[in-house]
């Protein structure tokens, strides 16, 4: 699986393929463990393996530094999986402890998910990094069938990325990860580039927002006796199903507009 992340990516070219094993006992080391993290690490994790650095050195593009940011320099490493489980201990465990900007490739028999790490400057220590974000996407079979599936998969190889600078680079990564909660909604999946986060998230937060309606309406659904409580229950269902029949139009709409208006530019 990991020589199949590698060509996914892209990462077996210049300088920056590093294929290198992370000790399981150096996040020991770095973080304070208990028993808990222990086990997680010990039973969930066959290995940690350091895919690549990507920095001036390594790849053409240069680094890009503010008084918020410091992208001189991010990795991506592979994590993977014994289980499927506790995914975002391990997530914060390793993002809080290696200082630089990630992608996470998680796998588990034939399948991955990617996770990015956001990062700024902390700002009463300047030389750390804090985590301020981690985007994921949903598991994908690395040889599926699924066409939108095959879209996001296509479009994760690194030198379809900006090269204007490190964060630009790392941000339009953050953004395909992003997008890919449209193979969920729709189940279609269109990379744009330049298509910001935050103008998908109110969108987002409403699908899933109608979501959380059906799953506390089923579940009171399956505590009823009564036939009429049932009916009005059960009657709310299919008007919430409506508005997120509706709700994945205007998703929909909204994204051919965007996607459209990027290709003429």
């Amino acid at each position: 699986m990991k020589e199949k992340i590698i060509d996914l990516f892209g990462l077996d070219r210049d300088k920056i393929l590093q294929n290198r094993k992370i000790p399981k006992t150096k996040f020991y080391e770095l973080d304070s463990f208990n028993n808990t993290k222990k086990k997680i690490f010990t039973d969930e994790i066959k290995e940690i393996n350091l895919l690549a650095i990507l920095n001036e050195e390594t790849i053409n593009i240069s680094a890009y530094k503010d008084e918020e940011l410091n992208y001189s320099e991010f990795y991506f490493i592979h994590v993977d999986l014994k289980e499927k489980k506790n995914l975002s201990v391990i997530t914060k465990t390793i993002c809080r402890n290696i200082q630089n900007p990630l992608v996470l490739v998680y796998s588990f028999n034939y399948s991955i998910l990617i996770t990015t790490a956001i990062k700024r400057l902390n700002k009463t220590a300047s030389a750390k990094q804090v985590l301020e974000e981690e985007l994921t996407s949903p598991w994908i079979l690395i040889s599926t069938d699924n066409p939108a599936e095959k879209a996001f998969l296509a479009a994760c190889n690194i030198y379809q990325f900006s090269y204007m600078n490190l964060y630009c680079f790392h941000a339009e990564i953050t953004r395909l990860v992003y997008q890919s909660i449209t193979i969920e909604i729709l189940d279609e999946y269109t990379f744009n580039a330049k298509l910001d986060n935050d103008m998908l998230k109110s969108l987002v937060e409403e699908y899933y927002a109608e979501k959380r309606v059906i799953t506390t309406l089923e579940s009171e659904l399956n505590k009823l006796v009564e036939f009429g409580d049932k009916v009005s229950v059960k009657q709310n269902i299919i008007n919430t199903e409506k508005r997120i029949a509706q709700l994945k139009k205007r998703f929909k709409k909204f994204l051919e507009e965007n996607n459209h208006a990027e290709i003429r530019k």
